[in-house]
């Protein structure tokens, strides 16, 4: 068994590979401000299966069937506060083009979700964490047992020399309880595009 002193860097490390993982599995578009500013930021279907999940967090795509669509069913094995870092949790990596993008415009953050049919969760909290230009603080929404739009609105600062991605993030039970939610979708939307 690892000592914490070796376990949590090798998590880190983990994590920020499994990050760039990701990312690469994306196709290669140049995206312009205009167009993301046009078009936000969704990751549904398909995509749900690229959601990661740091340290103490679970995420496993569902994949659609019998006519009920793609989902992600998301859990923590961790409670947050016993992480070295109480974020992101589960996230929808943003690439450097949206964390370009999004810097300094008012962002809504659309989750749809729901407490899962198999050991239901009671709530949850999302948040958009970024490399140095702003975090959000942790926004507790309370869970249903059918699909529902969870929002929240957030502005993060301008870009820093620290640069690299932003996260849309979502905890799913602080305190480790072992229950589950589902994903449908995350949306970002961005409500103050430049004129």
């Amino acid at each position: 068994m690892l000592k914490d002193r070796f376990f949590y860097p090798l998590a880190a490390i983990i994590t920020a590979a499994m990050v760039l993982f990701a990312l690469s599995l994306g196709e290669r578009i140049d995206l312009t401000d205009q167009v993301i500013w046009n078009n936000g930021y969704v990751m549904t279907g398909e995509d749900l299966s690229r959601l990661t999940a740091q340290p103490g967090t679970q995420s496993t795509f569902v994949a659609a069937v019998g006519g009920e669509e793609a989902y992600a069913r998301l859990t923590s094995t961790a409670a947050r506060d016993s992480l070295p870092s109480s974020k992101p949790g589960i996230f929808a990596p943003l690439g450097p083009d949206y964390e370009r993008a999004f810097a300094t415009r008012r962002l809504r953050m659309t989750i749809t979700a729901r407490a899962s049919r198999m050991n239901p969760l009671e709530h949850f909290d999302m948040g958009y964490f970024s490399a140095g230009s702003g975090d959000s603080p942790w926004i507790r929404r309370e869970l249903t047992g059918q699909w529902q739009d969870y929002v929240f609105e957030y502005k993060p600062g301008a870009l820093t020399a620290q640069q690299g991605l932003d996260h849309f993030s979502i905890w799913p039970g602080e305190m480790a309880e072992l229950l589950n939610m589902d994903v449908k979708s995350m949306r970002v939307e961005v409500l103050d595009p430049p004129s």
